[in-house]
């Protein structure tokens, strides 16, 4: 069952999530889950990692690593992103350097 972390909620310390996290409110620490969604009020400050998807609508300080990264418009961003595939929206605000990865299969392991 997806965790849900309402605006005017502020969080201190890391949280771990077997499913999914929605967060429109403050989180001052790392988020690692099967999937997290920064609502536009969201303010997460520390590194977010998923296996499967990153959407943010909020402020992100830190760095966000996950097979699929979704920064929607309203998005500011300030951190390294580590991603499979990435999409930006347009008029999301970035400061950031992206490495794209490879998924390692038994065939290209070297």
């Amino acid at each position: 069952m997806p965790s849900v972390i309402l605006r005017d909620t502020k969080l201190q310390g890391n949280i771990s999530e077997n499913s999914s996290i929605t967060l429109d409110g403050v989180l001052l620490g790392n988020i690692k889950a099967e999937e997290v969604i920064i609502k536009e009020n969201g303010n997460v400050t520390g590194n977010i990692s998923t296996d499967h998807n990153i959407e943010v609508g909020g402020q992100v300080t830190g760095d966000l690593s996950s097979d699929k990264i979704h920064l929607n418009s309203t998005a500011k961003v300030k951190g390294k992103l580590f991603h499979r595939n990435l999409v930006i929206d347009e008029g999301a605000q970035l400061e950031i350097a992206a490495s794209t990865r490879k998924k390692i299969t038994s065939n290209n392991k070297n």
